[in-house]
């Protein structure tokens, strides 16, 4: 074996240990997040600060049943900052909002958009959790949308399932805020942005951090 050819030129070797630097970082920066969302948890701290799906989810929901349940009643916080996502997997969580037998704030850093606002109302008929923002947070309620594809038949099929899931969307959110039937049915048809005085007033907070 020429031992010449399995050598490598300086570009090659350059390119090769930015690579392996760069890989480094990666692993680095991935165990100070790692670290960080278990500093978060130990302080019974559940943050929400990215797409709604299922693997936000699964990392969300095992950690809060096991606070709710060890005993403790120490209070949980759930901040989000999210842009929404999967409605159906963000059910999951409010679910588990509705039943939770701790003391438990549900906070708005930043925003909370789309199924972020749905998982905000969560609680609200839960004694035992409270609503809250800060000043500058930010809110969003919409109709629902969907990609529907296949046979006929089965758009067909999906598209009534989706209507009537879509009704149940609608009677959560009436029944989590201070908006009437006619109040959603205005605002479904577009993008309802809110302030913090403005989810205040429709009842997706319960109060103002100030």
């Amino acid at each position: 074996m020429n031992n010449k050819n399995m050598s490598l030129s300086e570009k090659e070797y350059t390119e090769l240990a930015e690579k392996l630097d760069a890989e480094q970082i990666i692993l680095e920066e991935t165990d100070i997040i790692n670290n960080q969302y278990e500093n978060l948890l130990k302080n019974r701290i559940i943050l929400i600060n990215d797409v709604i799906s299922e693997l936000t989810i699964d990392k969300i929901v095992m950690p809060l049943l096991q606070m709710d349940n060890d005993g403790t009643s120490k209070k949980i916080t759930i901040y989000i900052n999210s842009n929404g996502g999967s409605v159906y997997d963000g059910l999951v969580l409010c679910n588990i909002i509705e039943q939770l037998k701790t003391p438990t704030d549900v906070i708005v850093l930043g925003y909370a958009y789309s199924m972020g606002s749905i998982i905000l109302m969560s609680g609200k008929n839960n004694p035992n959790v409270v609503r809250k923002c800060y000043p500058f947070s930010t809110a969003l309620i919409h109709g629902g949308s969907a990609y529907i594809g296949g046979t006929s038949s089965q758009v067909k099929d999906y598209f009534k399932f989706n209507e009537k899931f879509e009704k149940r969307i609608a009677d959560f959110i009436i029944t989590h805020t201070n908006l009437s039937e006619d109040d959603y049915a205005a605002i479904e048809r577009y993008e309802a942005y809110m302030d913090s005085d403005e989810m205040l007033e429709k009842g997706l907070v319960d109060e103002i951090i100030k």
